[in-house]
């Protein structure tokens, strides 16, 4: 006889089903002594002796929407079950699950439980199955300065600095770096500012689009990428450069991404700055905010 799920129940599940037009055999299920079953709800280390009897129990009472509450039932729930010779992690009543993978494919899978997948809420995320026991391999990014300075500018004569990024993605598959700045370069002790570059006159950059930067009369701050996961259609070489978004006024501009997973994927930023003849003497600052976003 098949039972919900389509698949045929060996005779001793049969005689155990639940028939709505034949009252005795929910007499008996109702009645069912769980301590001759092999399993005692009040101790969930315990092993399950007559896993058929009690899985055709199982499919009996949901087909027929009569549901039982035993003594205890947190017990009876998916739990980590243990002995001096096995551990079972996240027990559960299951057709099949796990990894699977080929050359050119990797699958998680879990078939069977009445439960499973991501459900979500406000403050919490649960993932029930097979397929999320993985481990958890951190995501890491690293900035390798986190103070540039540019020195002593002279006029006409560009400045640059650089440093060094790195994502590893861990188990997440997929990244993106942002960056955004404080505000343009301000003195320390007034309110003059040097200006986000705009490019060469002949084609202008913008926050989103680099372009090329050569001209020692062309003034301002600006920034270029070189490495792996960044955009190359648009940081065509080390003279292309961008100006930096501002916080609060721009969105956040993606500097390295990559789809899938990365392992020590580094670029080089290259900050710039040239000055006019006009420029106030001074120190000048602000500060970039790099945000490493996983993708899952």
């Amino acid at each position: 006889m098949p039972n919900l799920f389509g698949f045929y129940q060996p005779l001793q599940a049969q005689r155990t089903t639940v028939s709505m037009n034949n009252p005795r055999p929910y007499q008996r299920l109702a009645k069912l002594d769980t301590s001759r079953s092999g399993f005692t709800v009040n101790n969930p280390k315990t092993h399950l002796k007559s896993p058929l009897l009690v899985l055709s129990c199982l499919i009996a009472i949901i087909s027929n929407g009569i549901f039982f509450t035993l003594a205890k039932p947190r017990h009876t729930l998916a739990d980590n079950l243990n002995s001096s010779s096995y551990f079972i992690q996240f027990s559960t009543i299951n057709i099949g699950g796990g990894q699977i993978s080929s050359p050119n494919y990797e699958l998680g899978t879990t078939i069977g439980q009445t439960a499973q997948g991501q459900f979500d809420s406000a403050g919490f995320i649960v993932k029930a199955g097979f397929q999320y026991i993985h481990p958890l391999v951190p995501f890491t990014f690293t900035i390798s300065n986190l103070d540039i300075n540019f020195g002593t500018v002279s006029p006409q004569i560009p400045a640059t600095a650089t440093n060094t990024l790195t994502v590893t993605t861990g188990s997440a598959y997929g990244y993106a770096v942002k960056v955004v700045e404080s505000n343009s370069l301000r003195i320390s002790n007034g309110s003059a500012t040097i200006p986000d570059t705009s490019c060469d006159l002949a084609l202008t950059c913008t926050i989103a689009d680099a372009t090329p930067w050569t001209s020692n009369t062309r003034y301002g701050f600006g920034y270029n990428m070189q490495g792996t996961d960044v955009d190359t259609s648009d940081f065509v070489n080390s003279t292309y450069f961008r100006p930096f978004p501002i916080q609060n006024i721009d969105s956040p501009a993606t500097v390295m991404s990559r789809p899938n997973v990365a392992t020590g994927s580094s670029a080089t930023a290259t900050y710039k700055i040239n000055i006019s003849g006009s420029q106030a003497a001074g120190t000048y600052q602000n500060s970039l905010q790099y945000i490493a976003i996983p993708s899952f």
